[in-house]
């Protein structure tokens, strides 16, 4: 069992949205409180900016319905169930579905009361919803802001490690098939995390100061690159995996020039993701150009084997299969290639606007 900053932050808005109420003389309205601060904690302040505006607007929305249906028709449970429908249709139709939740917690909440001066209670009730909603912005502001970017590297560097561990044991046939499927399924998961924490980062990227507002979007499409590098090293462990059989049987000059050219790009990988730490140089050594005419003999060597006589009339699997490994060899290289590219930029004096403004303006979309 683990407490982490959120499950921490979360407990804290709870007792401060129960205690608060009290200091205002309006107890009833603690528990509301309390739950629209649970219901408002979100992952990123930009998210929770976000979600106090939609809350707010969803809640007064609420409120209103209630009054209006509760003086005009009563608030008989068949009255409150069509009331809740009605607002339901509402939100959805002013795109504050994710708020629906609350909203229809104060809806019934005021529909239900028993007390004579309703308009009051309705009032104290919205009022007491939205100090919840301003409770968890600010805890969540304040209090133990979010690392994502932290997060990010570490899962991102943690994965490519595993990755490429899978591709120099693939190569050397060294790899256990069962063991590397469910290896695999957790390279995926790893993946998806990858890409929520990018999205958090980016959103905390959008709320500081223009100057470093940019130097964070272009560290963005920094990351959004390794990441779409790290998709690309991880397809090619799959195809790898499922054509594991037929590249067994490939020659075994084919099969060194394959281990060779893995090599030289999963060490252009591990050198592109120093460059991005600090350290190496910017400007040291490419492999990837380094071994031109390493790369030029892989490729001949691949439609040599892709074109064999035998496979166009007994085996067009095998054929098939040297085509998908080399395509998502090439594949790799290339995302490898336009990542050096981004990162020798970010990291070095050599920014060029109009590439790199046209990438942080595609990340801000």
């Amino acid at each position: 069992m683990r407490i982490g900053a959120r499950t921490l932050k979360t407990g804290i808005a709870v007792a401060l949205s129960l205690a608060i109420p009290l200091l205002f003389n309006f107890p009833s309205g603690s528990v509301l409180a309390a739950i629209s601060a649970i219901f408002a904690l979100q992952p990123s302040v930009k998210r929770s900016i976000k979600t106090l505006k939609d809350r707010i607007i969803a809640n007064l929305i609420g409120a209103l319905v209630a009054i209006c249906i509760t003086l005009t028709l009563g608030n008989h449970f068949i009255i409150v169930g069509v009331a809740a429908c009605v607002l339901i249709a509402i939100l959805n139709k002013m795109n504050l579905s994710s708020v629906i939740g609350l909203a229809t917690v104060t809806l019934i909440v005021i529909m239900q009361t028993t007390e004579d001066n309703f308009i009051l209670y309705a009032t104290i009730r919205v009022a007491a919803t939205i100090m919840g909603v301003f409770i968890a912005f600010l805890v969540n502001t304040i209090l133990f802001p979010p690392k994502y970017e932290e997060k990010l590297y570490h899962v991102t560097d943690y994965s490519t490690t595993e990755i490429m561990k899978f591709l120099r044991a693939s190569v050397r046939k060294n790899s256990q098939y069962p063991v590397l499927k469910k290896d695999l399924k957790w390279i995926k998961s790893e993946l998806n995390r990858m890409d929520v924490y990018l999205s958090l980062f980016k959103d905390e990227g959008l709320l500081t100061r223009k100057k470093d507002r940019v130097q964070k979007l272009r560290k963005v499409v920094v990351y959004r690159q390794i990441i779409e590098t790290t998709k690309e090293a991880y397809n090619l462990s799959h195809t790898f995996h499922s054509y594991e059989n037929s590249f067994n049987h490939f020659p075994k000059d084919l099969r060194i020039l394959i281990r060779e050219r893995l090599e030289t790009l999963l060490t252009a990988h591990e050198q592109i993701l120093l460059k991005f730490n600090g350290r190496v140089s910017p400007d040291s050594v490419n492999f990837i150009s380094y071994k031109a005419p390493l790369r030029k003999e892989f490729m001949q060597s691949f439609f040599d084997e892709a074109s064999l006589e035998e496979y166009m009339h007994d085996d067009y699997g095998q054929s098939n299969a040297v085509i998908h490994i080399m395509s998502s060899i090439l594949k790799y290289e290339e995302h490898l290639e336009h990542l050096n590219i981004l990162v020798s930029s970010y990291k070095g004096n050599d920014w060029n606007p109009d590439t790199e403004i046209s990438n942080i303006e595609h990340v801000e979309q």
